[in-house]
């Protein structure tokens, strides 16, 4: 039986730091959240988006109002309730990445290959996650 080991990693920080006068920008999606459904094909062989997707996804549209454009590198924090998903979006100076994928499909495979592996039944049982691109 393999033991989990820590290995921390203190050369991996983050180049880029919140500070003070980061732009941040918060707003409530009310409702209970929906995981994003994924693309279906119809009968016809095309692709579509399930409406439950839709719907959700537009919420989020109507949930905001006077938001900041964000344009340069930002952190996200997302709470999710049974009632509601909190949103808070801050700018991050300095940031740089040579990784150029979108960073919920980094997280996607990891929680993929995480169960594969066994080290977890089902990604279901993940409650939180901490990712950065550096």
């Amino acid at each position: 039986e393999k033991m989990a080991q820590n290995k921390s990693k203190n050369s991996l920080k983050p180049q880029g730091e919140l500070h003070e006068d980061s732009v941040e920008y918060t707003f409530t999606v009310q409702g209970r959240p929906v995981p994003k459904g994924r693309p279906r094909m119809s009968r016809k062989g095309r692709v579509y988006t399930p409406e439950a997707t839709k719907e959700a996804e537009q919420l989020y549209v109507d949930s905001v109002s006077d938001a900041p454009s964000f344009d340069g590198p930002v952190y996200i924090e997302l709470t999710f309730t049974p009632e509601c998903t909190e949103v808070k979006i801050q700018t991050v100076d300095g940031w740089k990445s040579p990784l150029r994928g979108d960073l919920d499909n980094y997280i996607k495979l990891a929680l993929d290959g995480i169960q594969k592996a066994g080290i977890i039944a089902n990604d279901r049982q993940v409650v939180g996650v901490h990712a950065i691109k550096i």
